[in-house]
């Protein structure tokens, strides 16, 4: 009689790791999969309406539970309201829908899932295999299928930087702020070993500026809780950890800085056809259209007709003209472009949002992770626009939704 309990308590403990499992598999494959494997966001934007469907059904209501929580609501009311905006902007403008799909798909995944069944601390072991599985995906992408640069494989180095970079930062804080036993601390060591890898294979610029401001921002608000032997013992950890990286990938740095000097030689011998300078021509064209309609943009039907004549008067070279058709390589400049000063104001304000919600309710620690991630972002749009890729909505829209929904129930792993 007793096997026969003990095997059905078995089977009721692997129901529940089976289901917890297959409720978290977007995000794990969001960790995991998307910035590593092609076609996986596809795969993404197909697994979660599986699973909020399974939701929906299985835990009927969970959906009021975690509106209740009042941060996570007021993130929910935001994104419906972009989402509302952007597609009045598709439907009477024109622009693109990804932002909004993905803002929608995300939410509805947040919405009904029963978050108070999973940990902070489950969830920050997926992201620590996350760190592992981009370190190693990163070293095979420039070592043995010999692509110069890591991120080529899913989609470009520059958000995959920037995925690197955001986990990164999540590591730092998981390291600091949460009891974990020891052996899952080196796991968070390990993951931030690999997203160091990651960041440097990359080859990126922008996100390697990103990282370095984001911890010299940083550095102050962790050091005032820490002893002088735990600021010794992290400065240490972190020469170490950047040491070993700029070893490994030393080459990799000493191109891109070689590549930089030569772009600017090429800029000041007059031919602007180099990275950086294709970006100044994007950056100069886009301004002067900002200046024509600041509040509410040229919208993007109206700045490409802008971009051909410019090149055709020869204020943009033909070189550089095709690349504005993508963006401008800019967020700031891109956002003005298409959507004015107005639209600018309203992505900010999302992005800051988190933040903003978690220091009222005094969450301290959390909202310096949501800050951090927010940094990473906002520098890395100097040079890029990281919401042009959908990978990087899915991920930031998700984390800091999740950051909001177990800021509560994880007050005593994440409490100030």
């Amino acid at each position: 009689m007793s096997q026969t309990m003990a095997c059905s308590n078995l089977r009721y403990k692997m129901g529940i790791y089976i289901e917890q499992l297959f409720l978290l598999s977007p995000f794990i494959w969001l960790m995991v999969g998307v910035f590593s494997v092609p076609g996986g966001k596809s795969a993404l934007s197909r697994l979660i309406p599986l699973v909020a469907v399974y939701c929906l059904i299985r835990f009927k209501g969970e959906w009021r539970t975690n509106l209740n929580n009042q941060a996570f609501k007021a993130f929910s009311i935001a994104n419906l309201i972009i989402f509302v905006l952007l597609t009045l902007n598709h439907l009477l403008g024109g622009e693109d829908f990804s932002f909004a799909r993905t803002l929608l798909i995300v939410q509805l995944y947040l919405t009904l899932l029963p978050w108070h069944k999973i940990t902070l601390h489950q969830l920050s072991l997926v992201m620590a295999l996350a760190g592992i599985v981009i370190g190693v995906e990163s070293i095979y992408e420039v070592m043995v299928l010999n692509l110069g640069r890591a991120g080529f494989l899913a989609l470009n180095p520059i958000p995959y930087a920037t995925f690197a970079a955001i986990l990164l930062i999540s590591y730092v804080y998981f390291l600091f702020t949460m009891n974990a036993k020891k052996w899952i601390n080196g796991l968070y060591s390990l993951g931030a070993i690999g997203a160091i890898g990651a960041i440097i294979f990359s080859g990126t610029r922008g996100v390697w500026l990103a990282v370095l401001l984001t911890f010299f921002l940083l550095a102050w608000p962790l050091a005032r809780k820490m002893g002088a032997k735990k600021i010794f013992t992290t400065t240490l950890a972190c020469c170490l950890f950047i040491g070993a990286g700029a070893f490994v990938a030393g080459e990799k740095l000493t191109t891109r800085y070689q590549q930089t000097s030569t772009e600017f030689a090429n800029m000041a011998s007059g031919n602007m056809d180099t990275s950086i300078g294709i970006r100044l021509q994007l950056w100069q064209r886009g301004w002067s259209y900002i200046k024509q309609s600041p509040l509410l943009g040229t919208g993007t039907p109206g700045y490409l007709q802008k971009i051909e004549q410019d090149k055709i008067a020869g204020l943009i070279s033909r070189t550089a003209a095709p690349l504005a058709d993508a963006h401008f390589h800019n967020q700031y400049i891109d956002t003005l472009v298409r959507t004015g000063s107005l639209g600018l104001f309203i992505l900010l304000a999302w992005m800051l949002l988190p933040t903003w919600l978690l220091h009222k309710q005094q969450h301290y620690n959390l909202r310096n992770w949501t800050l951090g991630c927010a940094i990473i972002v906002l520098i890395s749009g100097l040079t890029d626009v990281p919401f042009h890729h959908t990978h990087i909505i899915y991920l930031y829209s998700m984390v800091m939704g999740l950051i909001l929904l177990k800021a509560e129930s994880d007050k005593l792993e994440a409490e100030s």
